[in-house]
C-alpha cells in the first residue's frame, strides 16, 4: 500500500460505556487498554479514538497510550471530522470493533486513511442476541449484520479457534486468532485466603453474567456453610440485581479497581456460564491470582484443556457445581495445585506481551493484503440494521436512564486536590459502588477531608465517605463510633445505610445526613459551653461498652532537633514527666477529631456530631486538647467555658467533675509535637501555629501551672 513498514501505526476506533476514566469495567474495555499497551510498549505507535458512553466517566490524561476522546455524535451522527482525523494519523491499520459502525462506513474510513480495516469480532452476535433472550427473527438479523461487516474488513480478528472458524464460514478474507491476556503480576500471597471465600467477576450489566450471578445465589449459596463462607461477586450491576447481594453470605462490592488484591483474598474462582461470545477475561484473571476455578464448558473456550487448572461441571444444568466447589474447600492441596498450575499457563501464553506479538503480527499481515476496494454494496435492510445501535448501549441506557452522551466531573472535583488526584478511577468506583448498593445517587456536593484522608459526597437525604488513607481501618473505627455513640441521649448521630470494604478497593461508609450548621461564632459563650457538654456526652458511655474498639493513640517518632527545635524541647519535657502522667490517664471513648466543625447545631434539637472516623479507647483527654487547641487556642473561644460547662456535664452525668490542667498541658504538648512530625508537608499553617502556640504551654508545664484560661 505504499506505506513505511516501521514502525507500524495502529489507529484503534473505540465505543464503550464500560471505562470509568482509564479504569477498564468489562471485559472489551479491559483488552483495549491491555493490548495496545502492550502494543506501545512494543513500538507500535497506537492511537486509540474513543467515545467513552459512561456517564459516569470523564476524559483523562491517565492512558499509556494516545487517546484522542471523541463526541457520540462523531461516531453516529456527523463523520466528517472522524474522517479527517484518520486522514491525519495516515495508519497502517484501522482496528474496529462496533459491528454496526464497521458495515455503515468501516471500509470507507479505512480506505480514506489508506489503511487496512481489521474487525476485531468480539462475539458470535447472533448467539449473543439469542443468550439475552431475543426472538430468532432478531437473531437472524444480527447474523447478517455481522456477515455484512467481515465481508467489509481486510481481516478479522477472533479471539477464539471457535469464533475464527465462524469468520471463516462467512468468508472473511483473512482470520487472525488473537486470544485475551493478562497481566500475571506478583506471585500471590495466599496468607490473606479464606478457605471459605468464592469469587465471581463480571459485568453484570451483561446477561450471561447476571444469569451467572443469578444461578450461584439460587444454587450455590443454600449450599454453603452456614459459617465461614461467602460469595464475593465483584464488577458493575444494575438495580434490578441489587437483591442478590442481601444476604451476608454473597456481597456485590461493585468495581473493583485492583482487583488481584481483592481476588488474593479468595479461593476458589467460580465460572458457571451457559452462553456468551469470545474469551472468558475472568478466567484468565483468576488463573493469575492463582485461583482455581470451578465452571462450566463455555467459559474455557480459547483455552488448553482446562482439567489442569479447573474442575469442570460435568452436568449441562450445573447442578455438580456446589459440589464441586465444596471439594476444593476441603483441599487445599488440591486448591494450590490447580491454582499454581493455571498462573504458570497464563504466564507462559497469555500474558499481553505475548499476545500483543501476536496482535501485531497480524496488524502486519493485514497490511499486506489490504487494498483500496470501495464500500461493499449493501441492501437497504442491511443498511439499516447497521442504522440501530448496538444491543449494549440500549442496556446501558435502560438500566442507567441517563442520555450516554452526558459527561460530569464524577468527582465534584475532588480528583483535583493534590492528594486525591492519583485515586480519581479509585474514588469513582467505590462512589459507584455505593450508589448501586443503596439506590441513591450523591451529587448534591463535594467535602475533601483534611489531607486528603477521605472524600465526602453528599446526596439528598444521606453522606458518602470514601476513605483514602488507612482505608479499611478508617471505616471500621467510623462504624464502631456510629454504632455506639447512637444509643446516647442528648445528641444526633448519623444512621448507618450502608458500608463496604474489599481488598482492591476504597472502603466506604454512607449514613443519613443531618441538618444543622457548625458552630460560627468564637465569642458565642453558648455555642462554646454546647462543645464542651457535648464531649462531656461522648465520654460518659460505660467502658464496658468499648470492648473491639480500636486503640486511639499518637505514635512519636525521632524528630531532627536542628530542624525542629520547639519539637526537640517537647520531646525532653514529656520524657521528663511522662511517666507521671500516663497513670492519671482517664480511658474512655475518643471521638478523635472532636471540635467545632464536627459538631452541627440546629434550633431546638440536640446536636449532631460526625466524623468518627478516627475515634478509638485512650484517654478523654485527647479531645479535651483538640478543644483546648483547635477551639480555643486557634479559633479564641474562651477554654474556661468550654472546660467549665465539660465538667458541669460530667457531674449531671454521674462523672468526676474536675478538669486537671496539668493532664490537659500534658496532653497538648503531646500534640504539638505529633503535629510537628508531619504539619510541615502538608500544613504549613497548622506547623507555623503549633510552632508558635508551644512555648506557652512549655512555660505553663514546666512552670508546674496551669493553661491561660
Amino acid at each position: 500500500m505504499g506505506k513505511r513498514s516501521t514502525p507500524l501505526r495502529v489507529a484503534v476506533l473505540f465505543d464503550t460505556a464500560g471505562f470509568q476514566r482509564s479504569l477498564p469495567l468489562t471485559g472489551a474495555a479491559a483488552r483495549t487498554r491491555f493490548l495496545n499497551r502492550a502494543l506501545a510498549d512494543a513500538g507500535v505507535e497506537v492511537t486509540l479514538l474513543l467515545c467513552d458512553l459512561n456517564p459516569r466517566s470523564t476524559p483523562t490524561k491517565n492512558w499509556p497510550f494516545t487517546v484522542t476522546y471523541l463526541p457520540y455524535s462523531a461516531l453516529y451522527e456527523d463523520t466528517a471530522p472522524l474522517v479527517e482525523q484518520v486522514n491525519g494519523l495516515a495508519p497502517d491499520v484501522l482496528v474496529m470493533s462496533n459491528t454496526q459502525l464497521v458495515v455503515r462506513y468501516g471500509r470507507a474510513l479505512a480506505d480514506a486513511g489508506r489503511a487496512a480495516l481489521v474487525y476485531e469480532m468480539h462475539d458470535d452476535e447472533a448467539s449473543v442476541t439469542r443468550t439475552i433472550g431475543s426472538g430468532e427473527w432478531e437473531v437472524r438479523q444480527a447474523a447478517v449484520l455481522q456477515a455484512a461487516a467481515v465481508a467489509a474488513a481486510d481481516a478479522v480478528v477472533a479471539f477464539t479457534p471457535r469464533d475464527a472458524d465462524l469468520a471463516a464460514a462467512l468468508r472473511a478474507r483473512a482470520v487472525h486468532v488473537v486470544p485475551c491476556g493478562i497481566d500475571p503480576g506478583p506471585v500471590p500471597d495466599r496468607g490473606s485466603e479464606r478457605p471459605g471465600a468464592a469469587a465471581f467477576i463480571g459485568n453484570l450489566y451483561y446477561e450471561p453474567n447476571a444469569r451467572a450471578a443469578a444461578f450461584l445465589h439460587r444454587r450455590l449459596l443454600p449450599a454453603l456453610p452456614a459459617a465461614g463462607s461467602r460469595i464475593e461477586v465483584y464488577g458493575r450491576y444494575p438495580k434490578a440485581l441489587r437483591a442478590l447481594g442481601t444476604t451476608g453470605s454473597m456481597r456485590l462490592h461493585g468495581p473493583v479497581p485492583n482487583l488481584p488484591a481483592a481476588l488474593a483474598t479468595n479461593a476458589v474462582g467460580l465460572a458457571p456460564l451457559d452462553s456468551g461470545g469470545g474469551m472468558k477475561l475472568k478466567v484468565l484473571q483468576y488463573m493469575a491470582a492463582g485461583l482455581p476455578i470451578v465452571g462450566s464448558p463455555e467459559a474455557f473456550v480459547g483455552l488448553p484443556p482446562a482439567d489442569g487448572f479447573a474442575l469442570i461441571t460435568a452436568d449441562p444444568a450445573m447442578r455438580d457445581l456446589p459440589s464441586l466447589v465444596a471439594a476444593l474447600r476441603e483441599d487445599q492441596g488440591l486448591r494450590h495445585k490447580l491454582g499454581d498450575s493455571g498462573r504458570s499457563l497464563v504466564k507462559s501464553q497469555f500474558s499481553w506481551d505475548a499476545i500483543a506479538r501476536t496482535a501485531h503480527r497480524a496488524y502486519r499481515s493485514a497490511c499486506g493484503t489490504a487494498a483500496l476496494r470501495g464500500s461493499p454494496a449493501l441492501s437497504r435492510d442491511v443498511l439499516a440494521l447497521a442504522e440501530q445501535p448496538p444491543y449494549w448501549l440500549h442496556e446501558w441506557r435502560k438500566q442507567e436512564e441517563t442520555e450516554v452522551n452526558e459527561n460530569r466531573e464524577s468527582t465534584g472535583g475532588a480528583g483535583q486536590h493534590p492528594a486525591l488526584s492519583k485515586l480519581a478511577s479509585e474514588i469513582d468506583c467505590a462512589r459507584h459502588a455505593a450508589e448501586s448498593a443503596l439506590d441513591t445517587v450523591f451529587d448534591a456536593g463535594v467535602v475533601v477531608g483534611y489531607g486528603g484522608r477521605s472524600v465526602v459526597f453528599l446526596g439528598k437525604s444521606a453522606v458518602l465517605k470514601i476513605y483514602t488513607h488507612r482505608s479499611a481501618e478508617r471505616a471500621r473505627r467510623e462504624i464502631a463510633g456510629l454504632g455506639l455513640a447512637s444509643g446516647l441521649e442528648d445528641l444526633r448521630i448519623p444512621e448507618i445505610i450502608g458500608h463496604d470494604e474489599a481488598e482492591g478497593a476504597l472502603a466506604w461508609v454512607s449514613t443519613s445526613r443531618l441538618d444543622g450548621v457548625a458552630p460560627d461564632n468564637a465569642h458565642d459563650d453558648q455555642q462554646t459551653a454546647l462543645i464542651g457538654r457535648t464531649a462531656a456526652r461522648l465520654h460518659a458511655m460505660p467502658a464496658e461498652t468499648l470492648t473491639g474498639l480500636p486503640e486511639f493513640r499518637r505514635n512519636l517518632r525521632p524528630l531532627n532537633a536542628d530542624a525542629h527545635s520547639v519539637g526537640a524541647r517537647l520531646s525532653a519535657v514529656l520524657a521528663d514527666i511522662g511517666e507521671c502522667q500516663q497513670s492519671r490517664c482517664e480511658p474512655g471513648f475518643v471521638h478523635g477529631d472532636f471540635s467545632a466543625r464536627n459538631l452541627l447545631l440546629h434550633a431546638g434539637r440536640p446536636p449532631g456530631v460526625i466524623d468518627f472516623e478516627g475515634c478509638g479507647t485512650g484517654c478523654t483527654y485527647e479531645d479535651l486538647t483538640n478543644i483546648y487547641v483547635q477551639n480555643c487556642l486557634i479559633d479564641g473561644r474562651d477554654a474556661a467555658v468550654a472546660l467549665d460547662a465539660y465538667a458541669q456535664e460530667r457531674v449531671r452525668l454521674g462523672g468526676t467533675g474536675t478538669v486537671d490542667h496539668r493532664h490537659l498541658l500534658f496532653h497538648t504538648a503531646r500534640y504539638f509535637r505529633w503535629v510537628l512530625q508531619w504539619a510541615a508537608e502538608i500544613d504549613a499553617e497548622l506547623a507555623e501555629q503549633v510552632t508558635t502556640l508551644a512555648p506557652r504551654v512549655l512555660y505553663a508545664l514546666q512552670a508546674d501551672g496551669e493553661p491561660a484560661l
